[in-house]
């Protein structure tokens, strides 16, 4: 069986959790590779509306493995605590979950840094989540940073996480010192999960068993093929699997895309397809785009062919998962972006200058019917077929997925 990488070609919120969900059947390990509790991955299971920020979203699944990666941060405490939710559901998720020791840990001072950084920067504040991760990305390649494995020595991690806290003023140490003795007791509790991830992983495989290996954020998020600096700060492309996980690249036998139908992104920095009025409010409501961690609406804008093509190519991408495509329905005519205007030049533009380019569309034809609930490809009108072929050509990898509303049963598997 294949270890299969899934990716976003986005800013995040591409419906990643859903379509890992969806594969995870039949799946015996999924190891989520980048990111932290800044991400939200969404599942819609019958009644229950599932938000998971660190856990891996294969652990929803019975008797899948779950795995958390090197790349990650994690903080502690909220992910005990989002263990501690499914386990009242019912879904025995801290049970099989391993976690790799050199992942690094969220202190809960972090935050406070991580406030005073978007505040000094005005205007220009990137628009992060506030969690802490930033910090914890920095102290990471500062050399400073607090790893799962010396959670093991408790002693002299107590001492060290105590020592961050006494660099920030009586105040702020007085007011932390119960989050800071939390978060010890809860980086112990996660040590006790570590493990060889590596070995575990090639076993698995060598053993014929489906291995996923599941990304946070998008492409257009990661901080070297993003819209630097309106990213994040954990890399967040296909490649990063291998080292978060301890894989090499020819371990990987597929890279899946995960595409919505339209474009959205959280906070600041450049979407040259960004709409605004009453249409980017419509999608906005039909799609529920309010981010999954911090509740803050989505800015909403027409599927851009350009940047897709460039992330499918940059992951290397086999195959495409469109979502949300029932969002569009009922509009008339439907924008993408297949270029921008003769100003752009021959390299892909991703930073600050992106928003002087001017995208150039083409208009489809919209089609007013439901596709909710829909199961087979030959079902849904022509029109919607119509823009999914069209979103494949200009991603440049075949789409095979299609999502057509927010419960895990509502997919196409379209083999062509």
């Amino acid at each position: 069986m294949p270890l299969v990488v899934i990716v976003g070609l986005g800013w995040g919120d591409e419906g990643k959790g859903k379509i890992v969900d969806c594969m995870s059947e039949g799946a015996s390990v999924v190891a989520r590779f980048s990111g932290g509790a800044n991400a939200g991955h969404t599942v819609h299971a019958g009644d229950m509306k599932l938000v998971l920020h660190q856990l891996p979203t294969g652990l929803l699944r019975e008797g899948v493995t779950g795995i958390i990666g090197a790349g990650c941060v994690i903080d502690p405490v909220s992910l005990r605590e989002e263990a501690l939710l499914l386990e009242k559901l019912g879904v025995a998720a801290w049970q099989r979950l391993q976690v790799s020791p050199h992942a690094h840990l969220v202190h809960p001072c972090y935050r406070l840094e991580e406030r005073a950084d978007e505040e000094s920067r005005g205007a220009a504040a990137i628009g992060t989540t506030l969690r802490g991760i930033g910090p914890a990305y920095v102290r990471k390649y500062g050399r400073r940073g607090l790893r799962v494995e010396d959670a093991l020595r408790s002693r002299d991690f107590a001492e060290k996480s105590m020592a961050i806290l006494s660099g920030f003023g009586s105040e702020a140490a007085s007011s932390l010192r119960a989050d800071v003795e939390r978060f010890v007791e809860d980086s112990c509790a996660v040590a006790s999960k570590a493990a060889d991830i590596s070995s575990m992983i090639l076993r698995a495989l060598a053993e014929g068993r489906l291995v996923l290996a599941e990304g946070a954020q998008g492409t257009l998020l990661d901080p070297d093929a993003g819209t630097y600096p309106y990213v994040t700060s954990g890399s967040c492309v296909s490649g990063a699997a291998c080292s978060s996980l301890g894989i090499g690249p020819s371990r990987i036998d597929e890279v899946v895309g995960v595409v919505k139908a339209y474009a959205t992104r959280v906070g600041s920095g450049p979407f040259p397809t960004e709409l605004e009025g009453p249409l980017a409010e419509h999608i906005r409501r039909r799609g529920n785009e309010y981010g999954a961690t911090t509740g803050r609406p989505r800015r909403c804008g027409w599927f851009d062919g350009p940047l897709s093509a460039y992330a499918s190519r940059t992951n290397g991408c086999h195959w495409l998962a469109i979502t949300l495509l029932d969002v569009l329905g009922g509009i008339d005519i439907l924008k993408l972006s297949n270029g921008f205007d003769g100003s752009a030049p021959a390299f892909p533009l991703l930073g600050e200058g992106l928003s002087s380019l001017k995208p150039v569309y083409e208009d489809m034809q919209g089609w007013p019917e439901e596709i909710g609930g829909i199961r087979s490809w030959e079902e849904l009108p022509e029109a919607a077929r119509n823009y999914v072929i069209r979103v494949e050509a200009l991603s440049g990898a075949p789409v095979r997925l299609v999502s057509t509303g927010p419960d895990r049963s509502e997919v196409i598997w379209r083999r062509s």
